[in-house]
């Protein structure tokens, strides 16, 4: 595996692998997400799939900026209700939601933008 030069690709896995730290932080303080076992399964599983992207990006995989462009379109449909939601009952959870968000959306700029720059 060769691991990409582009510096835009690294700090945007980088940018990605802490979105999936945060949300492995939202994960433990969310009494939500710990009360059944679909939603842990779901979870987990999403957070794999965001470290996944994490290392596709930093192997330099030009295809998963389009991917994960995808993916934030589909996630910021949802995340105004989330985040609504999530401030009423669990405000740091919707702080750290917002936070995993701007990460991503971030990362998401870093991998269009020219490596030039």
């Amino acid at each position: 595996m060769k691991i990409s030069l582009n510096p835009n690709f690294i700090k945007s896995s980088n940018l990605i692998f802490i979105s999936a730290g945060l949300g492995i932080i939202n994960f433990l303080l969310s009494p939500d997400i710990l009360s059944s076992k679909s939603t842990i399964i779901v979870s987990i599983i999403t957070i794999l799939l965001i470290l996944t992207v994490g290392l596709l990006i930093r192997l330099g995989i030009s295809w998963i900026k389009y991917l994960l462009l995808i993916l934030i379109i589909f996630g910021l449909n949802s995340l105004p209700m989330l985040i609504k939601e999530e401030f009423a009952t669990h405000p740091l959870n919707a702080i750290i939601t917002i936070l995993q968000s701007v990460a991503q959306i971030y990362a998401t700029i870093l991998l269009f933008q020219n490596k030039n720059k």
